[in-house]
């Protein structure tokens, strides 16, 4: 994971060591982070952290500078979404490396409302102020980097929960026709070049406990009943919208385009032939998406 690059002076090596990263999911037991973090969802508490040891004479040796004349910062930037790079940094940390303290540990919870996709965790140490140097090679200038990791995880592995956020309708929906149902999809067929998780997001209504406490139970009915409801709209709706069969089937994989498809290819051999249930049997279409979500007891 740790990433060395030509650099215009010396770097940190031996004299920094840094642990792996560790999660913890819902106040649960801390786990080391891979390549995928399981159970992961949109409602989820999620805390990082990370030990960091520095020894601050080694570092002056191998940068080349005085020992009293630098300071260091450890620098974390979290970024979430698809893709070879975060689409967005949603959190970032800067704390100093005190020369008193070889052993640090850096640790902080993560929005999980704002992550789509996968979590990328970059690791920086960073001259924390201009530094004296004795060698032509040290680095001297503020902001100088000095060493650097990244660690990406997929979230949930391969299926990703649908996005989803607990709220109050009677606040956020006041006066809507909508205010008093368990559950709300906000999205636009219009949309399905976007990607999923910036273009839909599932609002359950915090007002109505039981419905809400049942999908946080996870209970096979429930989340059938809300599942079936949101993933056929989006189907129907998207079938039925101009060239939606078609751009449908040219849809990258992770556009709302691509998710739906996805869908749609659980029950039905073909985006064509969901087409043609849907105009010809809506009953049976609806049924047989309904029937695709279901969830094990």
């Amino acid at each position: 994971m740790k990433r060395r690059t030509a650099a215009p002076f010396l770097q940190l090596s031996e004299a920094a060591r840094l642990d792996g990263w560790v999660y913890e999911l819902n106040h649960g037991s801390p786990l080391p982070l891979g390549d995928t973090m399981p159970d992961w969802d949109y409602g989820a508490a999620l805390k990082v952290s990370r030990r960091v040891r520095l020894d601050h004479a080694a570092a002056a040796e191998e940068l080349g500078l005085a020992a009293d004349g630098f300071a260091l910062a450890l620098v974390v930037e979290a970024g979430s979404g698809s893709g070879a790079l975060p689409r967005e940094i949603i959190h970032r940390v800067r704390e100093p490396l005190l020369r008193d303290a070889a052993d640090h540990r850096v640790e902080f919870e993560l929005p999980s409302r704002w992550m789509s996709s996968q979590l990328s965790l970059r690791t920086t140490i960073v001259l924390a102020a201009d530094a004296d140097a004795f060698n032509r090679l040290a680095p001297t200038l503020q902001g100088s980097r000095l060493w650097s990791d990244r660690i990406v995880s997929r979230l949930e592995g391969h299926d990703p929960r649908f996005p989803m956020e607990v709220v109050s309708f009677n606040g956020l929906f006041r006066g809507r026709p909508h205010q008093h149902a368990p559950w709300h999809l906000r999205w636009n067929a219009a949309d399905l070049e976007r990607d999923f998780y910036s273009a839909v997001r599932l609002y359950l209504n915090e007002d109505q406990p039981l419905f809400v406490d049942r999908v946080q139970e996870q209970d096979p009915l429930t989340l059938q009943a809300l599942m079936g409801d949101v993933v056929s709209q989006m189907c129907e709706s998207a079938l039925r919208s101009p060239d939606g069969a078609d751009r449908l089937q040219s849809a990258e994989e992770t556009t709302l385009g691509g998710q739906i498809r996805h869908w749609l290819l659980r029950p039905f051999s073909s985006v064509p032939e969901a087409g043609s249930t849907l105009e010809q049997r809506p009953g049976d279409f609806r049924a047989a998406i309904i029937a695709s979500v279901g969830f094990d007891a």
